[in-house]
């Protein structure tokens, strides 16, 4: 099936038509006003308001929020409803949006409710006028990862998202997965102007499989107990010395970030294994940190629309106790092949398709390393770090995750598992 979104500015009015579809985005990022580009397809509309006039409705997504929480969505449209710059999501008189919460409301047997404006925080359903708070889930939304049928440069396309019904997705995100190796090759998933304004507060829960990873405990296979175990045994002995139980050790390292989307639902939706791999926990509560919070950061300050590739590349080694450096890997399979492996550098591609602009962002995920090794192994791309102003990072700090950034093209050089993404008009710097 073919996504197909036409737009026509006539006059001062936007028509807009959208079939729904499970096309896979494509494999060349393009100007997000070019019909075939996928990546419109989830851009923000908001209607705009009449002169002198603010919102009839207002609800912020930092305090405005109930839980469990509804997954929020426009009328009849498999997407998110959007949130302004700030963070807020706004409705003239009479607008609607739906509300979906499978296990019920607290106030209704439904599963989805359509909801209209009022005024301030109050809404009508089926003629009834309820505060937007009080229109909460009897328990929190389930989330599904599901196969797309596509296949992406050395994975398997899965969906990340709502099932509303059976033909009604609302997706966050897509994730490439390699099923043989079960690493995930990169998530891909959107930052906008609103995105710093993510809600608060919200819990982490359990990672999931999904049915993933072959029925795998993967939990299991991350504790730390285990993990040594593992790697103790790869190298033959002495793997301790590697590890504390402060920072140093392999934490399940997001990919599309949990602060990466504003909405609660969502947030809880990140919290996947195929969303993540092992991360060294310095690493994880180092730079990389700092990587995310300062492109999110940026993107709202300049009002931006961008879309994020964050992926993993390579397997990082120690050396065993011959002194031979060693791949590490969480899982094996019957034949010793390595499964889940610890990824040599995470990066994250940021594109703006409205500009044909971008860069990538690496961190070197081994704080065991020389920087003599970092400069042989692991630099892939000619560093262009020092035109960034927007991430507060240490970028030479090994602990900290060795940090550098590339220019797209540059990178993709090596990394062959990205889709065939441009940045013809120049860094996103």
């Amino acid at each position: 099936m073919m996504s197909v979104r036409f737009s026509l500015l006539l006059i001062g009015l936007v028509v807009v038509h959208t079939v729904w579809g499970r096309v896979p985005y494509p494999e060349v990022e393009l100007p997000p006003i070019v019909q075939e580009d996928e990546i419109y397809e989830r851009a923000i509309y908001v209607a705009p308001q009449p002169e002198g006039r603010g919102a009839a409705c207002s609800v912020t997504l930092r305090g405005g929020m109930p839980s469990p929480e509804p997954v929020y969505l426009k009328t009849d449209s498999e997407d998110f409803y959007p949130f302004n710059d700030v963070g807020a999501l706004e409705f003239n008189a009479g607008d609607s949006f739906q509300l979906w919460c499978p296990a019920a409301f607290n106030t209704h047997s439904q599963t989805l409710l359509t909801a209209k404006c009022v005024s301030g925080s109050t809404f009508s359903v089926d003629g009834k006028n309820f505060e937007f708070k009080d229109l909460y889930c009897k328990s929190w939304p389930g989330f599904k990862a599901v196969k797309s049928g596509a296949t992406c440069n050395g994975g398997i396309v899965i969906r990340v998202g709502f099932e509303i019904t059976s033909t009604r997705f609302a997706e966050q995100m897509q994730i490439c997965f390699n099923e043989e190796e079960e690493v995930t090759r990169y998530t891909r998933h959107k930052l906008e102007p609103g995105s710093n304004y993510y809600e608060t507060g919200v819990a982490r829960i359990t990672f999931q499989t999904a049915g993933f990873f072959d029925g795998k405990n993967v939990e299991k296979l991350y504790t730390q107990v285990t993990q040594q175990e593992t790697i103790n045994k790869d190298l033959g002995g002495d793997a301790g010395k590697y590890f504390d139980t402060a920072s140093v050790f392999l934490a399940r390292g997001h990919l599309g970030a949990k602060a990466d989307f504003d909405y609660a639902p969502e947030q809880r939706a990140t919290f996947l294994f195929i969303n993540a791999a092992p991360q060294w926990q310095c690493f994880n509560a180092g730079n990389w940190e700092r990587v995310e919070d300062g492109v999110r950061a940026w993107v709202s300050k300049n009002k931006m629309e961008v879309n994020c590739y964050t992926g993993v590349w390579g397997v990082t080694t120690l050396p065993n106790t011959d002194g031979v450096e060693t791949p590490l890997y969480l899982a094996r399979d019957a034949n010793n092949n390595g499964l889940i492996p610890v990824p040599k550098i995470y990066f994250r591609v940021v594109i703006e398709p409205s500009t044909h602009r971008g860069i990538v962002f690496i961190g070197v995920n081994n704080p065991h390393l020389s920087l003599e090794q970092i400069k042989r192994d692991y630099i892939i791309c000619n560093d262009v770090s020092d035109q960034v102003t927007y991430v507060n990072w240490k970028k030479t700090d090994i602990k900290a995750g060795y940090s550098y950034a590339c220019e797209v093209a540059d990178f993709l050089k090596t990394v062959k598992h990205l889709p065939a993404l441009t940045a013809k008009g120049g860094l996103l710097v």
